[in-house]
This record gives C-alpha cells, structure tokens and sequence, in this order.
C-alpha cells in the first residue's frame, strides 16, 4: 500500500489521505449504527408499555407494502419476486405471513410516535422543511426547485409528517434513560 495505490483506488493523492477518509467512514458509520440501535431501543421499550389494536385491513396493506418493497430491491438486483419465491421455495402467503411481526411492530411504532408527535405538540418549521429538501435534491443531484416541483399538497404534508415522526424519535430518545 503506498500513495499510488491510493491515487488508483480513490480521488485521494496519497496513502495518509485515503486512509483517514476510510477511517472517518467507519467511524461516521459505527456512530449511526449506534444511534439507530439506541433509537430502536427506546422505541422497543414505549411500544412494548402501549396498548393498541391494529385493525387487519391496515396490517394487511403494511404486510404488502413490505413485500413491495422487498420485490423492488430484488428487482434492482435482477430477481423478479416469482423466481425469487421459487428459489427459496415459499409462496406470496407466506411471505405475507413471514413479514406480519415486522409489519406489526412498525405500525405500533409509528402510531406511538404519532402520538408522540401529537402530545408534545411537535410542528415542522418552513426552514426544517427545506432542509429536507435540500437533502433529498443533493441525494437525487437535482435542483432544489426540481424537487419542488414534484411536490404535491399531498407528498408535502406526508413529508412534514415524517420529519415530525423524526423529531418525536429525538425527542423520546433525549427522555430516555438508561437502566
């Protein structure tokens, strides 16, 4: 390893450079991972002390919304669902039924923070917003005033729901304390 294998690997001019960006990588990495696992945590914990009854029409739709977003990822990968189902030798049921848990937990997890959400009276503010924007167009190398566009009412106000259900996560894990 030395400062011309680095220059052929990456955009870096020497070995000390390419190492320190591989460095900060994982280091940015383990942080994240580390905080969803904290995030997951807490949530885990007000979800399993919340009572609820999920109607089946709204876990059947979750249901199959995970398995379409399943088949989109595979189809990227250049695996239809049918051959992909064959491969593993299951059928779409139970598929269905393999995911219901996932499904399940998620539901209850954004009806809590949703809750959350409510009780705290958390809003978006125009500027968080387009902060989201900004980074959906750097994500998509497109314009802010692009994304924009695409926008609708309705694409809008799921988006400020979503940046709410984040800060309801930042807010519940600022409160939680470790045991």
């Amino acid at each position: 390893l030395d400062d011309e294998f680095a220059s052929e690997v990456s955009e870096f001019e020497t070995l000390a450079e390419y190492k320190a960006d591989v460095k900060a990588k994982l280091t940015e990495k383990k942080e994240k991972d580390a905080k969803d696992a904290k995030e997951a945590a807490v949530i885990d914990a007000i979800v399993s002390d919340s009572e609820m009854e999920i109607p089946e029409a709204m876990l059947k739709t979750q249901q199959r919304q995970m398995v379409d977003e399943f088949a989109q990822r595979i189809q990227m990968q250049g695996l239809s669902m049918e051959q992909y189902l064959q491969f593993i030798g299951q059928t779409a049921n139970s598929m269905m039924e393999q995911v219901k848990p996932q499904a399940e937990k998620r539901i209850k997890s954004r009806l809590v923070l949703e809750a959350v959400v409510a009780a705290e009276k958390i809003e978006v503010s125009d500027a968080e917003y387009e902060e989201e924007l900004g980074k959906m167009a750097s994500a998509y190398q497109m314009e802010v005033e692009q994304i924009k566009n695409l926008m609708d009412a309705e694409r809008e106000a799921e988006m400020k729901k979503d940046i709410a259900i984040q800060k309801a996560v930042d807010f519940v894990v600022s409160k939680a304390k470790e045991k």
